[in-house]
């Protein structure tokens, strides 16, 4: 008995278990021996690590670098672009940078009014994979600048790398029917509109086409199929309004009212069938 209190008693270094407190010896001889206390402390070590090993295994590894994009990229939708700005330069600290990184910072240095800067941003993509984003953008910062032929050659160059996308194609119409290229506009306007039937952006720029074409009782079925708010239908009548004091429309470019009568009904003739057509498709939801 003497002997297993000196083993359990040894401290580290061969120093006696002396130096113990009394209370110490007593409570490891309770337990049932040194030994037996640290194989069981050990079994239970053991058998914890195994099944923290079991839980990581089991456990999905998160993504971090697309969780964050995914955090910048909901930031934007949200409108915080300053915010989103301050992030992607923690993003590529942190994980490096890519073609898509690159057009979001674009897109944010854009909506920040920061022009000069979005517009190098974006020509630095146009061989990327982002190509079409990056048109689009320029498009956009055209826009911005009043410049509506430039912003419809951007746009053209952006639909011609992503040919199925609603919001470039409405934008690409909105820019055409700003130049006073109505004509021009009505193709992409409709494809929007068809594409994307819910989208109400794209349905009141279909509408802004009918008014500015002559076509007002058209254009108020397809606000009211869309229900539009009144505050949109204002902002479409408003946009006709502008576009209309342009030179270029040959509809609001008339003389007399006989002639202007005998003008817009030739627009209606041309282009009634087709978009009489995509108006039934849209309201039976096709």
């Amino acid at each position: 008995m003497n002997d297993r209190k000196s083993l359990c008693s040894a401290q580290p270094g061969g120093r006696s278990g002396l130096f113990l407190a009394p209370a110490i010896v007593i409570a490891a001889l309770a337990l049932g021996g040194c030994a037996s206390n640290s194989a069981r402390v050990y079994a239970q070590q053991n058998e914890a690590a195994q099944l923290r090993q079991q839980a990581e295994e089991k456990a999905p590894t998160p993504d971090n670098k697309g969780m964050y994009l995914g955090l910048i990229r909901q930031m934007q939708e949200q409108g915080m672009y300053y915010a989103s700005l301050a992030h992607i330069d923690a993003y590529e600290q942190q994980n490096g940078s890519t073609p898509e990184v690159q057009r979001l910072r674009a897109d944010a240095l854009r909506e920040t009014k920061q022009g000069a800067a979005a517009e190098a941003a974006y020509r630095k993509l146009l061989n990327s994979t982002e190509a079409g984003a990056a048109w689009h953008g320029l498009g956009l910062l055209a826009a911005q600048n009043s410049d509506y032929k430039g912003a419809a050659t951007a746009l053209r160059e952006a639909v011609k790398r992503e040919p199925t996308n609603p919001v470039m194609l409405s934008d690409l119409g909105f820019a055409l029917l700003r130049s006073g290229d109505v004509a021009g506009a009505r193709v992409p306007l409709a494809q929007a509109a068809e594409l994307a039937p819910d989208n109400r952006k794209m349905i009141g720029n279909l509408a802004l086409l009918l008014l500015v074409s002559g076509d007002g009782e058209k254009a108020r079925a397809v606000m009211d199929k869309a229900a539009l708010s009144a505050d949109s239908r204002a902002t479409v009548y408003r946009l006709a309004a502008e576009i209309g004091q342009a030179p270029q429309p040959v509809v609001m470019a008339i003389p007399s009212a006989a002639a202007a009568k005998a003008t817009n009904s030739a627009p209606v003739q041309q282009t009634a069938t087709p978009f009489q057509s995509m108006l039934d498709r849209f309201g039976n939801g096709g």
